[in-house]
């Protein structure tokens, strides 16, 4: 009867009768393993002939472990050591001998030694008054476990005592209780018409050659919103989701993407274009990781080079300049780049050299999000590699309060709200304004920086007198656990990172 065609007949004629209440006392009647018995009752359910419920119901049950099995079969320690000790009294080893069984022994004796009734004089062991009466419970209560005898609240309490002896153990058993389904066949049970099985296996082409010969009714029902198999590879990084994010929240702003495809830069794009000069503190090599093969790098436009050096150490465009010597063998030399802003300098360049050739200028806003690196201690808001995203505007006659709009226009499509502007200083931007914002908590937190680009910067470019440059960035991992509320930033990058987090955490909906 174990075949799966008996079972599936046995469930549908059992319910001519009534429903069956529990599949695992069932599967016991029809002799036959209850987790067969599960498969056939999904086949039936799936054609709607039975109804077994959308969840399996829970019972609780008790068995035996391998232990409480070999026990059954062999007899428990101290029972096969009182039978030996009927021969009279003995030694361990002489126990040992006559058992067969030296660990059964060990266990055997320190139970009885327990229950007191055996005594040890001398190495030798022999039976007490008490050893008269005493009986082997734990048999007999491995025998009812066994055997399923009496009321299941009983064989818990009885497999909960037993527990350290590792014998038996207490079970939620999944089980459930079945009915007729919407296609159960009424009167064709017998005759077995029903066990005919609709077609699940099918294209398009059999899809379309079933709809000729009128036979679609043969199609097994297809359930279009059941969800496929979860995946466990593949999971993008919850930063990677946040950098998308953000990418397209600049593209609908109507940005240019940058290219950030060099993460190593010369110090003339990455610090003198920008007007740092050379003896800047951001410029050592306890802030800046500087390039050793190759150490240099000599390619620069020749007039571009000129200027920067005039403006730096005498000043030129209305400036006075720093008044010191710039170092050609200093601004050749080859750094991992410390921010995107290298990016924006070179992209501006380029719009400058367009505009000197052209007449024209490229008015336009521009962004770029990539990895920059520095050289600074490691604690739980800060790494030598992070992400910086900046993006900057370029148009004739841009005011501070346009850079202001534009950025609570930018942070808003983040969820940022309530900002709060504090004027800054940096080398290359005139005003500068820090950025920041109010947590829930009412805290004050710094969110990016901005300012508008110096003459000094843009002019040398070749971009023309008139022409304003807003430009702002933030750090995306900073925004990241802003929004996943991580306490370090290594909850996000490294050997802390909790796996189940990555392969969980979605990007922000706002």
């Amino acid at each position: 009867m174990s075949a799966k065609v008996e079972i599936d007949y046995e469930i549908v004629k059992a319910l001519q009768v009534s429903a069956i209440e529990n599949s695992v006392d069932f599967a016991k009647q029809l002799g036959v393993d209850h987790q067969a018995l599960v498969g056939v009752l999904g086949s039936l359910a799936t054609d709607e002939t039975i109804d077994r419920g959308d969840k399996a119901l829970k019972q609780k049950a008790v068995k035996l472990t391998a232990e409480g099995l070999e026990y059954l079969k062999n007899g428990t320690p101290e029972g096969r050591v009182m039978e030996a000790m009927k021969s009279g009294d003995m030694t361990k080893d002489q126990l040992k001998e006559k058992v067969g069984d030296a660990k059964i022994v060990e266990n055997g004796l320190k139970i009885c030694l327990k229950d007191k009734i055996l005594a040890i004089n001398d190495g030798v062991y022999s039976c007490k008054e008490e050893a008269k009466a005493w009986k082997d419970t734990m048999y007999s209560d491995l025998k009812k476990i066994d055997a399923q005898e009496g009321k299941i609240e009983d064989l818990v309490d009885i497999a909960t005592k037993l527990k350290a002896r590792k014998v038996a153990q207490n079970l939620d058993v999944s089980y459930y209780r079945v009915v007729k389904g919407s296609n159960y066949p009424t009167d064709a049970v017998e005759n077995r018409s029903w066990r005919i099985k609709k077609i699940a296996d099918f294209n398009a082409e059999k899809l379309v050659e079933m709809q000729k010969t009128e036979k679609l009714e043969d199609m097994k029902p297809v359930n279009l919103d059941a969800k496929g198999k979860k995946h466990d590879g593949g999971n993008l990084h919850p930063l990677m989701k946040l950098r998308q994010q953000y990418r397209e929240i600049f593209l609908e702003m109507g940005f240019e993407e940058m290219d950030t495809s060099r993460f190593v830069d010369s110090s003339f794009w990455n610090f003198d274009t920008l007007f740092v000069p050379q003896k800047h503190p951001a410029r050592d090599a306890q802030d800046t990781f500087f390039v050793t093969d190759p150490a240099s790098s000599t390619n620069h436009p020749e007039e571009y080079v000129k200027l920067t050096k005039q403006v730096h150490e005498t000043g030129a465009f209305g400036s006075t300049g720093y008044q010191y010597q710039w170092s050609k063998e200093e601004t050749e030399k080859n750094v991992l780049r410390t921010h995107t802003t290298a990016i924006s300098s070179y992209t501006l360049y380029q719009i400058g050299q367009e505009y000197q050739k052209t007449g024209y200028l490229k008015t336009g806003a521009f962004f770029s999000i990539d990895r920059v690196f520095r050289n600074e201690t490691m604690d739980k808001t800060h790494l030598c590699e992070f992400h910086q995203m900046e993006g900057f505007v370029i148009d004739y006659n841009l005011s501070l309060g346009n850079m202001m709009a534009l950025l609570r226009s930018f942070f808003e499509r983040v969820g940022v709200k309530n900002l709060k502007f504090k004027p800054a200083y940096n080398p290359y931007t005139e005003p500068s304004m820090e950025v920041h914002t109010v947590t829930e908590s009412g805290k004050i937190m710094e969110v990016g920086n901005s300012g508008v680009f110096r003459p000094e910067m843009l002019r040398p470019m070749g971009l023309p007198e008139d022409v304003t440059v807003i430009a702002w960035g933030l750090g995306l991992e900073r925004v990241a656990m802003r929004h996943y509320k991580l306490g370090s930033v290594h909850d996000l990058f490294g050997h802390e990172v909790h796996l189940p987090f990555i392969q969980s955490a979605e990007a922000p909906r706002h």
